[in-house]
Order: structure tokens, then C-alpha cells, then sequence
């Protein structure tokens, strides 16, 4: 039976090609290094990273993993599922420990009393797999995920080998159960020897203890932990009730040689997988109380329609929710190029970034900011962020920048997404906008859709392709921004003349002063 939650039945054999488990280039640019640093830091029982490096250009499995998560946030649905999901990893992790013992060449690490543990496992992971089946049952499911999993857990429980399991638990409990034992303790010596009708001393004790009770009083018995601290005694008084009851405990030995991997390989990696959209919800879910929303987007092969409404940068959202500013952002064809302007912090770079990210998290299937969306299935990201220069090399600025854009525009393709902020800064504005026109031109050329963040003001009114945006700031004051970025042709000039002004800069000012 093959099963997956992270890629439906027919794409099963793709799972094997996404095992890439570095950060991409772009992560930085982008902020993404911290968005999943932060996601990963709690799970990391987990081997999830691989999940989120790797981008999926599949529109089939990417709706197959949103209809998942959004099923997830159902609470009480996604409390059934990591409820059984805890259980199983849990059980998983302290059985690869048995494993380890029973295998071993140590004496000491093979006894009875490992064997009873994994008889407890193995009953636990019953109980675990028998809940589930049932809550599912009765659980209306939509995602084909959830309604595969559902399928495939009572393909399972009423698999011979699942039943022969639950059988022999049932029979060792009840062989075991029949046991009584006497132990003689003397000294630093146990002897052990079957019970025959001894006198209950206990009893006795509690019979004559009774005479003395009040009603309620407080409970002054200790709660002895779960784990032993002398299992060293168990092993020893086992060892010696087994020769006494050989039958009963060669039972135990040969169930713990029939099922020693009785958990599931796919329930196991359920389990494990389940976790990339849980720390996901989890993630999110602070972001979502301070009244910010989520949405699963449409994904398209070409870039002719892309729009995100009411969109945000998420790795700003979690550090101050309660004063993200949303924008919007549309390309539709031909328009291929966002050119952004507007005064400096006023909120260019993370509204650059925030396309970048909204597009990546949609490749992976996971909800993304904003109240609707509608994205681009691309084959790679390519970022130029400004750096400072490398003394290390006799480059200068202007030449690492033409540099690293010679192999974005060398390896980008129609399918690709670009974003570059800030660049050609080092050079002479005559020079820089030489360059950026060039720059736009191959751009456009090859029909690579992105961002580009300028402080030219030229270069947003290229042509038909570009869509010039802008940074603004309050009207009645130019000095405040607004972090709010719109359709509306550059003014940077106007700005420069109102911040003149109110510094009392303006020719007709510094020419009246001067007079003076």
C-alpha cells in the first residue's frame, strides 16, 4: 500500500527526487532564512527541512498539500491527527531503542524485561491505531490526503499482520496475567518460587489497619516513577521466573523476534511528515490572531495574471503583527516588470520581498499572506540585493553588481522570478540609467517576470511592460511614510522639491538668503 501525505499516489515516486536539505541562495534576500529557522527550531525531533527547501513545480501536488492544510485548521480535526501522530513518532523513537538492545551483543542489554517494554509498545501502538481508525470514521474529510490516510489506516487494521499482532498482545496479556509469584528476600539475595497460597500479608496489614480510619484523610503513599531505578533487580527477578514459567516467557521471546518492526514504515512517516503543516499552522497562528489574513493561492504555468490582495511580509509580521501595513501587487500581461520608487524606508525593499516570499511559500503548498492570491509556478527565484563591496577582491561596486546581474539575466528564463533592489548605486546617475534601461531591456526580452527597486525614476516608465509603483508618504506632512506602495507614476522630484522646501532649500530661498 503506498501512501503519502506530502504528494498524492500517482507522484509518489517524485518524493524521492526532493531530499535537498540547504537553504537556497535567495533564503537571505528574502528573509526566508528566518521565517523557517524560526518554523524548524521547534521540531527538531523532526526531519521536515527537507520540505521547505524544496519548491514544488507541480500544480497536482501543491493543491493536494493546500486542501491538507486547510483541512488542518480545523482544531479538532488537527488534535485527533497529532494526538495519534505524537503517540506513533513517540513509539517509533523508544522501539528503534529496543531494536538496538535486543540486537545487541551485550548480555546485559538483552533481558526480559526489554521485552516486556516492547510488549507494552506494541499494545500502546494498538490502542493508538485503533483510536484513529475510529475518529476518522466518524470524521467527515474532504482533502484526498486525509481521505486516502483514512483508507489506508483500514487497509491496515484489517491487514493479517496488524491482526496477528493485536492476537498475540491479547494472548501474552493473558498468559502473563496468570502469573503469581512468592519472592524470599534475605539479605543482598532474592530467591524467587511460584505462589502457593501463601498468607497475604498485605491484606492482612490493610485488615488491621482499618479499625483505625477516620473518613478521608490526606494520602501519605509515595508515586514511585514509571522507570525504575533498579532495573538491574527486575532483570535479575525475571531471569528467575522465567525458568520457572519457561512457556510464558519463550511466548515472550518469540513475539518479540515475530514483530520486532511491528510499527508501520508510512504510519511512521505520517507521522514524522504531518509536522510540515502543523509548525506551519503553528507558525502562522499568532500572525492570524492580530487579525491578519491567509489564503491558499491559484497557481498558474504562465505569469500572464499574477495578484496578491492585502499582502504582507511575514517574517516582519512575526516580529510586530499589530503594525504590518498591507499592499497589493498585479502583473497581468504584458506587463512583466513591478518598477518601484519612492523615498528612502519607505517600505520598497520589504515590499520586494514580500512578492519573492509569497511565491515561494506557494510552491511549497502552505498558506500565504494575504486575503487572496493568485501565483506563478516558477523554476527558480534570483535575488540582487545590495552588499557592500569585497575588499578582498580588486572588483569594485559597480563591477561585483554587473557581475552577479550578468548570471541572473544568463540563467533566469520566462519561468524564473527576479528581484533586484537597489542596484547601480556606485555609479553616476547618467551611468546607472544607461544601465538600468539595458538592464530592463534583457529583461523584458526574455520575459522574466519580477520586481526591481530603484531609485530611478525613469526606469519605471519603460515601456508597456513595466508597472511603475510607489513607496508613499502622508499628504500633509512628506517627511512621515506611509509604507502603503500603489499604481502611481514616480515623483520623485516633487518629493525632492517639498523636502527643499522644508528645509529651506529652494533656489528662490537660498537666493533671497544669500541676498541677505
Amino acid at each position: 500500500m503506498i501512501y503519502s501525505i506530502m504528494f498524492p499516489k500517482k507522484k509518489f515516486e517524485e518524493s524521492q527526487n526532493h531530499d535537498e536539505v540547504q537553504p537556497k541562495d535567495y533564503f537571505k534576500d528574502l528573509g526566508l532564512d528566518l521565517v523557517f529557522k524560526s518554523v524548524l527550531e521547534t521540531k527538531q525531533e523532526f526531519s521536515i527541512e527537507k520540505y521547505f527547501y524544496n519548491p514544488i513545480q507541480d500544480i497536482e501536488v501543491i493543491t493536494y498539500r493546500q486542501d491538507i492544510m486547510n483541512e488542518l485548521e480545523n482544531k479538532q480535526l488537527r488534535k485527533k491527527i497529532t494526538n495519534f501522530t505524537n503517540e506513533i513518532y513517540a513509539l517509533h523513537q523508544s522501539m528503534n531503542e529496543i531494536r538496538e538492545k535486543l540486537t545487541s551483543q551485550d548480555v546485559w542489554s538483552n533481558n526480559f524485561l526489554i521485552r516486556g517494554h516492547m510488549l507494552d509498545y506494541a499494545q500502546r501502538y494498538c490502542l493508538a491505531v485503533d483510536d484513529i481508525k475510529n475518529e476518522l470514521a466518524n470524521t467527515e474529510l474532504k482533502s484526498q490526503g486525509f481521505l486516502d490516510f483514512s483508507h489506508y489506516i483500514g487497509k491496515y487494521h484489517n491487514s493479517k499482520r496488524y491482526k496477528d499482532l493485536k492476537l498475540s498482545i491479547s494472548d501474552l496479556r493473558k498468559q502473563f496475567s496468570k502469573i503469581e509469584y512468592a519472592m524470599l528476600l534475605n539479605g543482598n539475595t532474592i530467591k524467587v518460587r511460584k505462589f502457593e497460597n501463601q498468607k497475604d500479608y498485605a491484606s492482612q496489614i490493610s485488615s488491621t489497619f482499618d479499625k483505625f480510619a477516620q473518613g478521608d484523610v490526606k494520602d501519605y503513599r509515595h508515586q514511585l516513577e514509571e522507570k525504575p531505578k533498579a532495573d538491574h533487580v527486575e532483570v535479575g527477578v525475571l531471569n528467575l521466573l522465567s525458568k520457572i514459567y519457561q512457556k510464558e516467557f519463550d511466548a515472550l521471546t518469540q513475539f518479540t523476534s515475530n514483530f520486532i518492526s511491528f510499527d508501520d514504515k508510512t504510519l511512521v512517516q505520517f507521522s514524522n511528515d504531518i509536522e510540515f503543516y502543523v509548525s506551519w499552522l503553528y507558525y502562522i497562528e499568532p500572525i492570524k490572531n492580530n487579525g491578519l489574513e491567509f489564503n491558499y493561492p491559484k497557481m498558474a504555468f504562465k505569469s500572464n495574471h499574477v495578484y496578491s490582495l492585502d499582502c504582507f511580509d511575514i517574517a516582519l509580521a512575526h516580529k510586530i503583527p499589530s503594525k504590518i501595513i498591507l499592499n497589493d501587487f498585479t502583473l497581468r500581461s504584458p506587463e512583466s516588470l513591478i518598477v518601484v520608487t519612492g523615498p528612502n524606508q519607505g517600505g520598497k525593499t520589504t515590499f520586494a520581498r514580500m512578492i519573492g516570499q509569497v511565491h515561494y511559500l506557494a510552491s511549497l503548498g502552505l498558506s500565504v499572506p494575504g486575503k487572496e492570491s493568485s501565483l506563478f509556478l516558477f523554476d527558480n527565484i534570483f535575488t540582487h540585493f545590495s552588499t557592500e563591496e569585497d575588499l578582498s577582491t580588486e572588483n569594485g561596486k559597480l563591477k561585483d553588481d554587473l557581475e552577479r546581474l550578468y548570471k541572473i539575466t544568463t540563467k533566469a528564463t520566462d519561468k524564473s522570478i527576479v528581484i533586484i533592489n537597489e542596484i547601480f548605486t556606485s555609479t553616476t546617475l547618467k551611468d546607472a540609467k544607461f544601465l538600468g534601461k539595458e538592464m530592463i531591456n534583457h529583461l523584458i526580452d526574455i520575459k522574466v517576470p519580477g520586481v526591481i527597486v530603484t531609485f530611478i525614476d525613469d526606469l519605471a516608465v519603460h515601456s508597456e511592460a513595466t508597472v511603475s509603483m510607489m513607496s508613499t508618504v502622508k499628504d500633509d506632512d512628506i517627511m512621515e511614510r506611509t509604507y502603503k506602495v500603489i499604481r502611481k507614476r514616480p515623483d520623485g522630484s516633487a518629493y525632492a522639491m517639498h523636502i527643499a522646501s522644508k528645509h529651506g532649500l529652494t533656489y528662490e530661498k537660498l537666493s533671497r538668503r544669500l541676498k541677505q
